[in-house]
């Protein structure tokens, strides 16, 4: 399957998986959470690591990767809200239609100027085996599974501070 092709179905994947969870019931929220943070994060590590440095090194330029890894990261911070918010409140409505808006956006700049650009420079077979490689990694980090990072350590109290004097 070809790079682009294959980008193209995890963005409209993610982009279904945002809508089921912004219409559906606090249960479905509950049940469909994981699977959108598991498939956004490999989405977002399989151009990360993949396909960005393709670009740069067949395109010649960095453009692409720094405005993608920028739309990655405001797509992670949604995540990251609507993860730490409660299902059924206006914070989580909030953050999931940040989310979608992130995701529609990063696929529609991606599929309509970066794909067809992309697609005149390499050729076929360095494409499909660009996909091969993405579509490995795509299925090793869904597996994984989402992992949020570790909270930082809570800051020292007064109470913890006299204790240990």
């Amino acid at each position: 399957m070809k790079a682009t092709t294959l980008l193209e179905r995890q963005h409209r994947n993610l982009q279904q998986l945002c809508e089921a969870v912004e219409r559906g019931s606090v249960s479905i929220r509950e049940s469909l959470m994981p699977q959108l943070a598991a498939d956004l994060t490999a989405h977002i590590a399989v151009e990360d690591d993949l396909f960005y440095p393709v670009v740069s090194q067949t395109l010649h330029e960095d453009d692409w990767v720094l405005k993608g890894r920028a739309r990655h990261a405001e797509a992670r911070r949604h995540l990251e809200r609507a993860l730490d918010s409660a299902f059924d409140g206006p914070e989580f409505s909030s953050a999931m239609s940040g989310l979608r808006a992130a995701v529609e956006l990063h696929a529609e700049q991606e599929e309509e100027v970066l794909f067809p650009r992309f697609e005149d420079a390499i050729a076929a077979d360095a494409m499909r085996k660009l996909g091969q490689a993405m579509m490995d990694l795509y299925h090793t980090v869904v597996e994984r599974g989402y992992a949020r990072a570790p909270a930082a350590p809570a800051a020292a109290t007064p109470e913890r501070d006299t204790a240990t004097m």
